[in-house]
């Protein structure tokens, strides 16, 4: 039997019938207390205006992949640890040694993927069928709330492994939202848990990802559905919206079996994906390296392009004002075509503005990745990356004792000075550090021993700078004893020793450094400057490079690399079959000669393939700093060798090493008023201690400056987009005190040299 709308009713002799069963009689029990039947049957027979057809299986499609979603994301969250020290590895531990771990972890993820495609189709087909007019403008808003959250979900979730590509998209990701007027500051200080990404940061996107965007998530669907049921099916265009014109058509059976067909479909793409193009997981987050190059997940990669055309008081207009103004108007977009004709060749304008935003889109995706590919030092870089990721993931599981950042399971117990520094930490100080010192509301201590000897360090715990009582660092009072242990512990973080480090051996022996000669002394104690010389002809252990150590490249080096000007002149400029010896241009040519003749190259240098340099302003400059400072081999100085060493025994030094000159001069006044703006500024956290040696974050500024103070001035107030890139921000000091930083920094320069 049927009603005259075409919905069925059901024959009371067959009900009776079902009823007398078991099955029958269980089903009557439940529906007398839930009124299931009723609901099921409103929902099977709900009338499609025009039939049933592929362009409506999109909401459908969307359910069933966030069910997989919550599915998925359950089992991976049985495994995973929210916590800088625990998260990587845990996501290694599910990824290499769970059973279909890697499988489902995949499956997540480009569910994930799957789940923004389909809403983008969901909500263009809206578009174009003009299905949000006729009293839907709650249904449309509300699936517009559901994509943010989407994006939302996907952002929180990237964070979570804690590998190099997790961490810096999620640097980006908040200093984007740092960005927002008045109130940025405070929401990246929310999302991060404090100034920096650490433990909260983690804790916090867990919370997010799995309990209150999901809820909300919930919340909206379930809002969505009950307006979808109450305004019903739109149909196709032609229809119309007040007075239905074209005929109906149940959702049962054949809209459940298309839905069903492409539901399956789906699946199956996901799951070919998950197994034969597994996601990988690269190495744990590195935050100090400043040559990784983030790229976000598809999805963000417009945004990602954008940002690159919006600098300095201009970022708020393109990071915060036109993508607020696009997400309003497509929000309001019910209420701005409000008129009854739903065809889309006529409504142009809304179709058409969809369409330029889509098209807008899909051009910042497509030319964000061709500048990658045209850049040779990028695509080096990238390819290094995910060679990277790819070898990880390949890689046996290393349990949390081999791969915790600080090292603490993988290194020797702690002797008792030590361990007594630990009570005093996590009494005193884990609470802002993190436990371990891997960072929490307060910076990460895992490199501080590369940055400060022990005396520096105990100085600066026992009266903090003015930059660090602003971020809330408070002076450490405790015993002298308490002090020692503490500053033990300190410097052993990170995986290295506090003997290792500098600490006073027993009856206060100094240990030698690395590689010096048995004959060389230990460093002396700082002078009244504050700068360490050294005892004779040894090498300085305060600003040596750790032997093996990578050697941080310096910004015109960065350059000259990316510019390809190594394939021809050699590393260092020493020249090669296809260029020749640079080494002597800061005895031939002026700096000014120099910028002139890499931008207009001679006709014999035409000849010779010398191409004009495709770089400007502060780049250029930087590139002819680091050409002045190539020094010509048969006058560069060479490394002490001590009393009765030929020089020929000597090894090799890296061109960017130190020596600090035997006799260092004092500084003068407006010198020393640099070194203190130098370390208050916060400098000597990347540079290292005294801006000589550098650390793993940045270069030593003794190697990476050669140049005039006019030149230094311009790069410190405008870094290049490399310095940048490296996470240089520009200095923001009064003229005076700019002035004494160049002079200090000058100094470093004249009182050092560069063996080659």
């Amino acid at each position: 039997m049927t009603r005259d709308d075409g919905s069925r009713l059901s024959d009371p002799q067959a009900a009776e019938g079902r009823r007398s069963s078991p099955r029958g009689r269980l089903w009557a029990w439940i529906d007398e207390r839930t009124g299931a039947d009723r609901i099921l049957r409103d929902t099977l027979d709900e009338p499609i205006p025009g039939g049933a057809r592929f362009a409506y299986v999109f909401g459908s499609a969307l359910l069933f992949i966030f069910v997989s979603q919550i599915v998925t994301g359950i089992c991976l969250a049985l495994c995973y640890v929210p916590a800088p020290m625990a998260a990587h590895v845990s996501v290694a531990y599910i990824v290499k040694e769970v059973a279909a771990g890697s499988f489902l972890r995949s499956l997540h993820s480009w569910g994930s993927s799957a789940m923004v495609v389909v809403l983008l189709l969901h909500l263009l087909q809206t578009l174009l069928y003009g299905s949000y007019k006729g009293k839907r403008e709650f249904l449309w808003m509300s699936g517009c709330a559901l994509l943010l959250l989407v994006l939302g979900m996907a952002f929180t979730g990237y964070l979570l492994p804690w590998d190099q590509k997790a961490y810096f998209a999620g640097s980006v990701g908040t200093d984007i939202v740092g960005q927002v007027p008045l109130i940025g500051e405070s929401l990246r200080r929310l999302l991060r848990g404090g100034a920096t990404m650490g433990a909260l940061t983690i804790s916090r996107f867990y919370v997010l990802h799995v309990l209150i965007i999901p809820a909300l998530i919930f919340a909206l669907i379930a809002l969505h559905v009950a307006l979808f049921r109450k305004a019903g099916a739109a149909g196709p265009a032609n229809a119309s919206l007040v007075a239905p014109n074209v005929p109906a058509e149940t959702f049962y059976p054949r809209q459940v079996l298309i839905d069903m067909a492409f539901v399956l479909l789906v699946m199956g793409v996901l799951g070919m994906l998950a197994h034969f193009v597994p996601v990988t997981l690269g190495p744990e987050a590195n935050p100090t390296d400043s040559q990784y190059l983030p790229r976000p997940e598809w999805y963000f990669l417009p945004m990602f392009q954008w940002l690159k055309y919006w600098e300095g008081s201009r970022t708020v207009i393109g990071i915060v004002i036109i993508p607020a103004i696009l997400i309003v108007l497509i929000f309001l977009l019910p209420f701005l075509d409000r008129g009854p004709e739903r065809r889309p060749w006529r409504r142009p304008i809304p179709v058409g503005g969809v369409f330029i935003v889509l098209g807008g889109l899909l051009w910042l995706g497509m030319t964000s990745h061709l500048e990658d590919s045209r850049d040779p030092a990028v695509t080096t870089q990238l390819a290094q990356q995910n060679q990277q990721e790819n070898a990880y993931s390949l890689a046996a599981f290393q349990p949390y004792a081999a791969s915790s950042p600080s090292g603490a399971s993988g290194s020797p117990p702690l002797d008792a000075s030590a361990a007594q520094g630990k009570t005093v930490f996590d009494a005193r100080c884990s609470s802002c550090h993190g436990a371990g010192g891997v960072g929490a509301r307060g910076p990460a201590l895992t490199q501080i021993a590369s940055q400060y000897q022990p005396a520096q360090l105990t100085a600066l715990l026992r009266a903090p700078t003015a930059k660090m009582t602003a971020a809330g660092m408070v002076a450490v009072a405790v015993s002298g004893d308490d002090m020692t242990a503490l500053v033990s512990y300190l410097t052993g973080l990170g995986g290295g020793s506090a003997a290792g480090r500098g600490t006073p051996s027993p009856a206060g022996v100094k240990p030698r450094t690395a590689g010096a000669s048995p004959s060389a002394p230990a460093s002396a104690e700082p002078n009244a400057t504050g700068e360490r010389p050294l005892a004779g002809t040894g090498t300085s252990a305060a600003l040596a490079p750790a032997a093996g150590s990578p050697t941080k490249a310096m910004p015109g080096e960065m350059i000259y690399q990316a510019q390809g000007c190594a394939a021809c002149h050699g590393v260092g400029g020493i020249g090669t079959s296809k260029g020749p010896d640079l080494t002597k241009l800061s005895q031939t040519m002026t700096p000014a000669a120099l910028t002139n003749v890499l931008q207009h190259p001679t006709d014999k240098m035409h000849a010779g393939g010398m191409p004009p340099v495709q770089a400007t302003g502060t780049d250029l400059l930087a590139l002819v700093a680091y050409l002045q400072s190539f020094a010509t081999p048969a006058t560069a100085p060479t490394p002490a060798t001590g009393a009765g060493t030929s020089p020929s025994s000597v090894s090799p030094v890296a061109s960017h090493q130190v020596e600090t000159i035997a006799s260092p001069r004092a500084m003068n006044d407006t010198e020393a008023k640099g070194k203190v703006v130098f370390e208050a500024h916060g400098c000597a956290k990347c540079h290292g201690t005294g801006g000589v040696a550098g650390t793993a974050a940045a270069p030593g500024l003794a190697s990476a400056i050669r140049t005039a103070p006019a030149l230094l001035t311009t790069m410190l107030r405008h870094p290049t987009p490399l310095m940048q890139r490296g996470g240089m921000p520009p200095v923001s000091l009064s003229d005076a005190d700019l002035q004494a930083l160049v002079a200090y920094v000058s100094y470093i320069s004249v009182q050092t040299r560069h063996p080659q």
